[in-house]
């Protein structure tokens, strides 16, 4: 009781910013410095500094150490709860502020996988650009799930079966995968000699991938935590892996292993909170957003290959 008292007291004498709460709510969040230097977008040096003078004044510390990264102290639970109450506000004010504008000019924020974007959308961000002049547009190219709550971005394009239920939007189709191999590496070695190209652990369904693969007894010759990676990987004819089918039928090196299976994959969305989309620039990019993808539907679900 003495500790959150003297918490109390330091926050009487010397309220906080919302950017010290910001601050500390990025860092147990994320658990790194690293990564709250990320999503604040701000350097690591200066969350560290930052974080060393809270630390530092009366009350903290607030953020501690610990073999698993960074989490708050008892004082810091309390900041918290209450950066979390603040935020909620803050985001809330921020949506109904935007959805009060009507014009189609002004900032909109697009959240698109990486690859997505590469693959499937790059052209259609160019038209998009070109036929909303007077709207600001930022492309945020992450797989990290933006919170819409928090209006990190107006539209979000994901892949998933289970977006939050109050989002809006529309639902697409899911996209499809199979497997596939670098011309030279299935042309210059014998069967024997092919080597996967794996997912870090054993994830859902991947055993069943290989257990239905043409080459269900290959080694793993490398295990890669991330799908771009992964795909470089096979790109780079270092084995035989699993990709979607918009990305390795584009690229004409990656052909299909003979008998392969195309399964589906998860489904594809763009979605907006209910009242980031009420602007008219928000419904301006469901709607351009949704039907550039249904125009490529036939080479998201594996329609294009090139043998």
């Amino acid at each position: 009781m003495s500790r959150l008292v003297s918490v109390l007291s330091w926050y009487n004498n010397e309220p906080m910013s919302w950017e010290d709460y910001r601050l500390i709510l990025a860092l147990v969040r994320e658990r790194t410095v690293r990564g709250a230097a990320r999503s604040l977008g701000v350097s690591h040096a200066t969350v560290s500094r930052r974080l060393a003078h809270l630390n530092s004044r009366e009350g903290g510390p607030f953020v501690q150490k610990s073999p698993s990264g960074l989490w708050p102290s008892k004082a810091g639970v309390v900041v918290v709860k209450a950066a979390e109450k603040m935020e909620r506000i803050v985001s809330e004010a921020s949506r109904r502020r935007r959805s009060a504008e009507t014009s189609l000019s002004g900032p909109l924020c697009v959240s698109v996988p990486n690859p997505v974007l590469k693959y499937l959308l790059f052209d259609s961000v160019i038209e998009f650009d070109e036929r909303f002049p007077g709207i600001d547009l930022t492309i945020d190219a992450t797989d990290r799930l933006v919170n819409l709550d928090r209006a990190e971005a107006d539209i979000a394009i994901r892949i998933t079966e289970a977006p939050p239920e109050h989002w809006i939007g529309r639902r697409l189709f899911p996209y499809k995968l199979s497997l596939y191999g670098h011309r030279d590496y299935l042309s210059s070695r014998p069967e024997s000699e092919y080597r996967w190209i794996a997912p870090v652990g054993d994830p859902p369904r991947w055993s069943d991938w290989l257990e239905r693969s043409p080459f269900p007894d290959a080694p793993v010759a490398m295990r890669i935590s991330s799908i771009t990676g992964r795909f470089q990987a096979l790109k780079h004819g270092i084995g035989l892996g699993r990709a979607a089918c918009f990305m390795a039928d584009s690229e004409s090196e990656l052909v299909r292993l003979p008998g392969a299976e195309v399964v589906r994959g998860e489904t594809l969305w763009v979605l907006s909170h209910p009242d980031l989309a009420r602007t008219d620039r928000a419904r301006a990019a469901l709607r351009f957003f949704a039907a550039q993808l249904q125009n490529k539907k036939s080479a998201i679900q594996g329609g294009h290959v090139d043998d």
